[in-house]
């Protein structure tokens, strides 16, 4: 194996607070949610009405009319957030052969909704002779990994990868692995979702976890605080461009960070409850320190699940106290979905970016209205400002349903 370090040189961000990387650092550093009412449809019937849009998105901008035309939403966030993160890498001018750069996309729910209710109307209305012939194509997850590898020539290995909420982190760890096995020299790698649809908030609300704070939009997501009451879905996309230290350093590539280790783990307890001491996602962390041969007193700052679920969050809290020891009450923890909501697939990668920009800018984002904390949510979740700390390296995790759990460690390049 190479063990030459992988780093980061690019990224692409559309989050609800924010559309490209300096837009979403402003709003993250001065705690600015991007959670509304919803106008995507008609949700005045159901319990939360509320969700994180990209609210100033045109495919347009970033694409051609005949993806926007025959393609659908989630396609078209990791298509601009690819493009995004490609031109901060300044990827073009690398001269890395085209079978050398590989392209790795994952979703967990997609767009589905677009797909269908169109399809399934040109049927109604004409038979199936009028369903595009892009149809079962854009059905498909593996879609937005398609376009990426088109757009930007990537002709190396590519793969989908679809592990709910932990899927962006497992996508770079894929990336990681790709570069450390000799297989490629520089990897596009990103996550997509569009959840704001009405069957998923429909299902959503019959499992209870979505919030009720309609009229309070701003103020409902807030993890790890006593008066929660439950989640905000929203959409997004983050991308980024790895590459070996070497290669980049020798093109003259400015480096965001080292990926110093990667981990996960499954509970395989239940599909909807965690195991409350937090041992799976322990286990994940402590398999990224072990990797990157670190120890907890060297872990700098912790940029957390926190998707504000009482089960959640303390399972959450239970999970560092294991993995870090005495070390976890010394340690800040960062919660962003507080300001952009949950959007599955991406949330883990939107982390890692809050985390790329704390070791670039030396201040953590804070976790938003964390009022009143949970008495057994006790850690330091840098509550409601902004803090300035000069850090060097940041741990970014990711807990998705069924107890799949992910965690990575950054460390600022050298």
């Amino acid at each position: 194996m190479n063990a030459e370090p992988v780093v980061i040189t690019g990224m692409g961000v559309l989050a609800c607070n924010g559309l490209g990387r300096e837009a979403f650092w402003n709003a993250l550093r001065t705690g600015q949610s991007g959670i509304r009412r919803i106008d995507r449809f008609d949700a005045s019937d159901l319990p939360c009405q509320i969700g994180g849009q990209l609210w100033d998105f045109n495919p347009e901008d970033y694409m051609r009319k005949s993806v926007v035309k025959h393609w659908h939403r989630h396609v078209h966030q990791a298509v601009a957030s690819a493009k995004l993160a490609v031109q901060d890498a300044d990827l073009a001018s690398a001269g890395y052969a085209s079978e050398r750069m590989s392209a790795a996309v994952g979703t967990s729910v997609g767009s589905p909704d677009e797909a269908y209710e169109s399809h399934k109307e040109a049927y109604r209305t004409g038979g199936f002779k009028r369903v595009s012939k892009y149809a079962s194509s854009a059905f498909s997850s593996h879609s937005a990994t398609v376009h990426v590898s088109i757009d930007f020539g990537l002709k190396g290995p590519a793969i989908t990868i679809a592990s709910g909420c932990a899927t962006g982190l497992d996508v770079l760890a894929w990336a990681v692995n790709q570069i450390q096995m000799g297989r490629a020299d520089a990897v596009v790698a990103g996550a997509t979702e569009s959840p704001i649809f009405s069957a998923a908030m429909i299902s959503a609300c019959s499992l209870g976890i979505l919030s009720k704070r309609n009229d309070e939009p701003k103020k409902a997501m807030r993890p790890f605080d006593k008066h929660r009451d439950g989640i905000v879905i929203s959409e997004g996309a983050c991308t980024l461009v790895l590459e070996r230290a070497d290669k980049a350093r020798a093109r003259g590539a400015r480096i965001l960070a080292e990926v110093a280790g990667t981990g996960s783990s499954a509970e395989a307890l239940s599909p909807l409850i965690l195991d409350s001491e937090g041992k799976g996602l322990a286990r994940a962390v402590q398999s990224s320190l072990e990797d990157a041969g670190v120890q907890p007193h060297e872990v700098d700052s912790v940029f957390a699940h926190g998707v504000s679920l009482e089960m959640y969050d303390r399972s959450e809290t239970n999970a560092y106290k294991l993995a870090l020891g005495r070390e976890a009450y010394r340690i800040p923890f960062s919660a962003v979905k507080s300001m952009i909501g949950q959007s599955y697939a991406v949330g883990g990668l939107l982390n890692v970016a809050a985390a790329l920009l704390a070791l670039n800018e030396g201040v953590l984002a804070p976790t938003v209205n964390l009022e009143d904390p949970d008495p057994a949510c006790d850690l330091d979740y840098v509550p409601n400002q902004a803090r300035i700390n000069d850090i060097q390296t940041a741990l970014a995790t990711a807990i998705s349903f069924g107890g799949t759990h992910s965690a990575v460690l950054l460390r600022r390049a050298a």
